[in-house]
């Protein structure tokens, strides 16, 4: 014990002092270099590391403005009315003339109202068999849009009708008579009150009244 008190040496003791704290320190530098290395070996470091509970914490919540997938019946329902042709029960036509009074031998044009008041959507198509406007006055026939269907006096249309909705459609009459296979006919219509009856795909509308002037 005596010669750790009293370094004996030929050096002076302040040598054998300043060696052995330079020692010290050089110990206690590699005993924390030795903690450090197994600490960070077992990851105990002092901070708790992350669970996977605590990722699903902190993940960021869905946004409330997401866009929602569109409702697969919507199209199926689409699709079934183009195989489902609209019927008497499915539609209300009907036609107005605009004007109701035009000079004789002028076109007179019909506003077609359509209006969907069935169960389920049906697809409505102008240019399908038993489709036919027809003007009279009385017991007289005066045109038929079968009589040439080159006068095209219904255009051709296409539509899928929903339920609840309406929509309309324009026909025109050229003021003329007409008759069975494009037949020519000279006689013009003259001044008095005639009646327009349209035919859509087998649906009839009431008759429209308007007068030749």
């Amino acid at each position: 014990m005596e010669g750790l008190r009293n370094p004996v040496g030929d050096e002076p003791p302040e040598v054998y002092w300043k060696r052995r704290l330079i020692v010290g320190i050089g110990i206690v530098v590699l005993i924390a270099l030795i903690w450090f290395l197994v600490s960070k070996a077992t990851g105990s470091s002092g901070e708790p590391a992350s669970t996977p509970t605590d990722a699903a914490t902190t993940s960021p919540a869905p946004t409330t403005g997401a866009t929602t997938s569109p409702d697969p019946g919507t199209s199926a329902d689409t699709a079934a009315a183009a195989s489902r042709a609209c019927g008497q029960e499915d539609l209300t036509v009907t036609t107005t003339a605009n004007p109701d009074e035009v000079a004789a031998g002028s076109a007179v044009k019909f506003d077609v109202d359509l209006a969907q008041d069935g169960a389920g959507p049906c697809f409505l198509d102008t240019s399908a068999e038993g489709t036919e406007l027809l003007i009279t006055s009385g017991s007289d026939r005066i045109y038929s849009s079968n009589d040439c269907p080159e006068d095209q006096a219904i255009a051709s249309t296409q539509l899928v009708l929903e339920p609840g909705t309406e929509d309309t459609v324009a026909v025109t009459w050229n003021g003329q008579r007409s008759l069975p296979d494009c037949a020519p006919e000279t006689a013009v219509p003259g001044a008095g009150t005639y009646n327009a009856q349209l035919t859509v795909q087998g649906i009839e509308s009431e008759p429209a009244v308007f007068r030749l002037k």
